[in-house]
């Protein structure tokens, strides 16, 4: 039995480690999320404080509301007319990287390991090509790049998120069908998706209007989320995706003028929005912090396979470095962010979404899904070490060849 002095004791070291770690990451540019697995790591595996089995339920609803907010956040934050105005080659980038890791690193683990064919790809799309926007976003201001490779970064890191859960809601689909075909699961994702669309555009208009005549009342913060989940709610229980409704909710508000223009209303949520983004940038530092220890609590240490989990790590790294180092050498050609290159191409870190989809994966039942867990934090602990060292030694070389330039 848990103590609940031990619960409060460890809530406020969390938060305290959580805190200091962005401190720590701002001054040096070195990722806290691998102190916060390894915090997990002691709390769980190695002392027992928190057993697994325990922890499991609980991280399987903690891991769909992360995922919510998540892709509420990141709708929030995408300018729709930034995205139109960067996109062509940010969708260049993202189509490369994501699609080309995800499909080659699910063939890789069912040719080589024998794996689920659809299990694997459900594996690709956990690690396939996310770059975190906690380490990407500020990274890339600390390191003084150009606006332009910032924007890049930004789009890149919002959009691969969305597309890896996307592609993970896919595969799980088609694995939960059970079916050998895959034409009629496609075509229920297909619908899935469409009402997911519609719904969200739809329920997502409703509830700016509503916010608009409510903007004024207290606690507006609080009723933005419980119409956040009443969207996610309906959504499902229609047969729609509420993780995308979820996302055009977040869309829409963060670009509420231009909405509210389009319909040619001459209608504002005023100062809430900033609001909404100062409140939701606190409950994701907060959620993330926690979902971090929370994932090295999920870890399984076996010393049997410890060198061959790291080697397959290593190769899945590989296999993302090809793909990062050929999207990136395509999307910047012919433009200022070919100076940029390998400074975009190092900044591969993974984090929040490959662990979040990880857990899902557990709590969804997947076979091999501790197996995944136990890689995907391999994959999280290595990519962070590459933008970290690759960071710093490029910080370092350019300030000795060139002191007035980055890059």
């Amino acid at each position: 039995m848990i103590n609940e002095i031990t619960v409060f004791v460890a809530i406020a070291v969390i938060i305290v480690l959580g805190f200091g770690g962005e401190i720590f990451f701002k001054k040096t540019g070195i990722s806290y999320y691998l102190f916060l697995i390894f915090v997990g790591i002691m709390l769980g595996p190695i002392f027992h404080v928190f057993p697994r089995d325990s922890m499991i339920p609980v991280l399987g609803i903690f891991s769909s509301f992360t995922l919510i907010m998540i892709l509420f956040y990141s709708g929030m934050d995408m300018k729709i007319r930034a995205v139109i105005k960067e996109s062509s080659r940010t969708l260049i980038q993202v189509v490369i990287y994501v699609i080309s890791s995800i499909f080659v690193i699910g063939i890789f683990g069912h040719l080589i390991f024998k794996w689920d064919l659809v299990q694997s790809l459900i594996f690709g799309s956990m690690i396939g090509g996310e770059t975190t926007a906690a380490v990407v976003i500020p990274l890339a201001r600390n390191l003084k790049l150009r606006e332009k490779t910032i924007t890049f970064l930004t789009l890149e890191s919002l959009i691969n998120s969305i597309l890896s859960i996307v592609m993970f809601a896919a595969f799980l689909n088609l694995y939960k069908t059970g079916t050998t075909s895959w034409i009629i699961p496609l075509e229920t994702i297909g619908l899935n998706f469409f009402v997911g669309i519609v719904l969200g555009i739809v329920l997502s208009i409703l509830w700016l209007f509503v916010l608009k005549f409510l903007q004024n009342f207290k606690y507006m913060y609080v009723f933005t989320l419980g119409l956040l989940f009443a969207t996610y709610s309906v959504t499902q229980i229609l047969g729609g995706s509420g993780l995308i409704a979820v996302l055009i909710f977040g869309l829409l508000i963060g670009n509420e003028k231009s909405v509210f223009s389009f319909l040619h209303q001459k209608l504002t949520i005023g100062e809430m929005g900033e609001h909404f983004n100062k409140f939701q940038s606190e409950m994701s530092f907060l959620m993330e912090t926690f979902f971090f220890v929370f994932l090295g609590l999920t870890f399984l240490i076996n010393p049997e396979e410890i060198i061959s989990n790291i080697i397959l790590s290593l190769s899945f790294l590989g296999i993302l470095l090809l793909f990062r180092y050929i999207a990136t050498k395509i999307s910047t050609r012919n433009s200022e962010l070919d100076k940029d290159k390998k400074i975009i191409f190092l900044i591969c870190a993974q984090g929040i979404v490959p662990a979040t989809l990880s857990i899902v994966a557990l709590n969804e039942g997947i076979p091999l899904a501790n197996t995944f867990l136990n890689l995907t934090v391999y994959v999280i602990i290595l990519t962070n070490v590459v933008t970290t060292i690759g960071t710093l030694w490029m910080t370092k070389r350019s300030r000795s060849k060139h002191p007035s330039e980055l890059v």
